[in-house]
């Protein structure tokens, strides 16, 4: 069964993925250069994602799809026609259908196929686009899926609800618009965690792409598009299944602080969609630190304002092909959204109309319908300013202008780390993980004290930090998830319980009122997860001159020893009058060791839960770095020779010994 076929853009030209194509012969094999191990594992966090040539034979794939097919590797996957591995001879009929109907039109194209898979019948939303060589030949398609068999079946069950339901003469009408609301809700659930599922993965390839500069510019492009396309996809399903409720929103609605940025791909993604007969490529252009800027203003006013001025770029085409692209620039005082289209441009004689908000009777039809109304009465209640710059046959620009206001309280707009710092990351994605470590990989380089933790579990997270004693709690800075799927705990429960005052809620659920008011109770900020590749990560430039002060300030001794009870008995009965400081992990110690004199008395214990390292280990770096009073606090029964000079060996009951020393 075929879908509904949306044109959305001009095809992707990139020359280094395309070299992939017209180095095929006479055999299906890749040439990727060396960079390809590092492209597979990006491509590997995608949904799932092929190519193929012209004759039909699928040159790659990432791991997710091949899995799907029951493939032990890609190797075994490349080379093969839809028809070597597809059982069901009418399903590779229908995407080898719509495959040709890509290369042979040229056209990119957003389409559902319902085919019969080795797990069943299952329905795929997928994005497929030729891939060119440098003289224009169409060579080979590239193409992006997502599996939307939950979403289908949810929307067939509910179509069948509401058909039994009308059929019930008896039935009330209040009771069925309860129930049809009731499976409106479910399906928007399912549509929400699709998306979910789709956007944690794309954040992820966003970051490392963006960090790998070791791969060609072409092969970034190429990533890059295709994570927005999968992107596009997740934005649709969205704007498909969401509640009549929130597409109502009237122009009296609450003013509040719009994150400009994420609207304006938000709007973007939606118009890729609209415009299934044009040949528009949409692009967006942000310059640096304008991610995080934001204007006040009606939400789904501002919405609808940017769609009525996109439409009418997309409407000056006259259904040829063109381009449009949304830029935005900031300064401390002022935001500015421009969209420019290469249209037919408008008249000097018409632009003076619409400036002097004199109606337009031109209409949609001649390309100058811009719902002007709506758009002055925005511009109008949020303090904005429109110019427009545009020649007859050569396009169009239209320029918005608004006051910058204050980021909300609830805005991460940095990461301030100290240089001895632990990172952890919380999230149940594992693509996650991959993408911070590639986010933070040169800031280590260069402050190799920093470390990275990763937790998938947030419980285990938990168990970690409130293992820690104190002090080393302050050298903590957690990045969390707010959705842990199937866990008792989400990433504010965490945060809250854990007692890290310096955290960051990493997620796409960042304008959810309640989830600002529960962040607000912990004095916790929000990053949006589509702009964690954008967010600043600073040292703090004071940092270095406060840890050198601290390592003047005098401390009798410091104690090493996950035992808490241990140390608090310790703490009592023989060092009740000097200056100490407890450390319940010997590798966050050995990361502040430098604060403490070389004079200091440093008590180690041998068997650490938390970490693989033994005392004698620890005992043996601190000696090399020239410490001269290391003790080992044991149980154990130590043979001759195992006990180095350096190291005094006192039996973890001998309190007395202790407090003569």
């Amino acid at each position: 069964m075929m879908g509904r076929v949306v044109t959305i853009f001009q095809p992707l030209k990139t020359k280094n993925i395309t070299d992939t194509f017209t180095e095929q012969t006479n055999k299906p094999s890749i040439n990727l250069e060396n960079h390809f191990e590092i492209m597979e594992k990006l491509f590997n966090i995608l949904p799932y994602v092929f190519w193929k040539d012209r004759q039909g034979r699928y040159l790659g794939c990432n791991s997710n799809l091949a899995r799907a097919f029951h493939f032990n590797s890609v190797a075994e996957f490349v080379g093969k026609t839809i028809s070597e591995f597809f059982d069901d001879a009418e399903s590779a009929r229908i995407v080898e259908e719509n495959d040709n109907e890509v290369m042979n039109n040229g056209k990119v194209v957003i389409l559902e196929e319902t085919l019969a898979t080795p797990e069943g019948i299952r329905t795929y939303l997928s994005q497929k686009q030729p891939l060119y060589d440098d003289k224009g030949n169409v060579i080979g398609l590239l193409g992006c899926a997502v599996d939307i068999t939950q979403i289908k079946e949810q929307e067939r069950l509910t179509t069948e609800q509401n058909e039994r339901l009308i059929g019930e003469k008896h039935q009330l009408e209040v009771d069925y618009y309860k129930q049809l609301a009731q499976q409106q809700e479910k399906f928007t659930k399912l549509a929400n965690q699709v998306a979910h599922d789709i956007r944690s993965p794309l954040a992820s390839l966003t970051m490392i792409v963006k960090s790998c500069t070791q791969i060609p510019e072409g092969d970034r492009i190429a990533l890059r598009e295709a994570a927005i396309s999968i992107g596009d996809i997740a934005n649709h399903l969205l704007h498909q299944y969401q509640k009549k409720d929130k597409m109502d929103a009237t122009e009296s609605e609450e003013r509040q602080p719009i994150l400009v940025s994420a609207v304006l791909l938000e709007s973007l993604s939606a118009k890729k969609y609209q415009y299934e007969n044009l040949a528009i490529k949409f692009d967006c252009h942000f310059k640096s630190h304008s991610h995080f800027a934001f204007i006040k203003t009606g939400a789904s006013a501002f919405k609808r304002m940017l769609s009525n001025l996109i439409n009418n770029a997309a409407d000056a085409f006259d259904s040829q092909s063109g381009k449009i692209d949304l830029q935005l620039e900031t300064d401390n005082e002022w935001v500015k959204i421009t969209i420019q289209d290469t249209g037919k441009g408008m008249s000097p004689e018409l632009i003076d109309k619409i400036m002097h908000k004199t109606a337009v009777t031109e209409g949609k039809e001649s390309g100058h319908g811009l719902g002007l109304t709506q758009v002055w009465e925005t511009l109008e209640h949020n303090h904005g300013e429109m110019h427009i710059a545009s020649q007859p046959g050569k396009g169009t620009t239209v320029t918005l202008t608004f006051p910058r206001v204050k980021a909300p309280y609830w805005i991460a707009e940095e990461i301030t780390l100290s240089s001895n710092d632990t990172v952890i990351i919380l999230d149940d994605d594992t693509s996650i993980h991959g993408a911070w470590r590639a986010r933070f990989e040169s800031i280590i380089n260069e402050n190799t004290q920093i470390q990275l933790k990763h937790f998938q579990v947030g419980k285990e997270a938990l168990e970690f930090i409130q293992s820690l004693a104190q002090n080393e709690k302050e050298q903590i800075f957690l990045l969390s998830d707010y959705e842990l799927l199937k866990q008792e705990l989400n990433g504010l429960h965490v945060i809250a319980q854990s007692g890290i005052n310096r955290s960051i809620l990493v997620t796409s659920h960042y304008a959810d009122p309640l989830v600002q008011n529960q962040t607000a109770k912990t004095g916790t900020k929000i990053l949006p997860k589509q702009l964690a590749s954008e967010i600043v990560i600073k040292i703090n430039a004071a940092d270095k001159s406060s840890i050198k002060a601290a390592a003047m300030e005098k401390v009798d001794a410091v104690i090493v020893d996950d035992d808490k009870a241990f140390i608090n008995t310790l703490l009592l009965f023989s060092f009740d009058d000097q200056i100490t400081e407890e450390y319940h992990n010997p590798e966050h110690f050995l990361k502040n060791v430098t604060k403490y004199s070389k004079d200091t008395k440093i008590y180690l214990d041998n068997n650490y839960a938390t970490s693989k390292l033994k005392g004698l280990d620890v005992a043996q770096e601190l000696h090399a770095r020239g410490y001269t009073h290391l003790y080992l606090l044991s149980g154990e029964a130590f043979k001759e020779g195992d006990i180095p000079s350096y190291l005094t060996v006192i039996g973890k009951n001998d309190i007395e010994r202790l407090r003569n020393l």
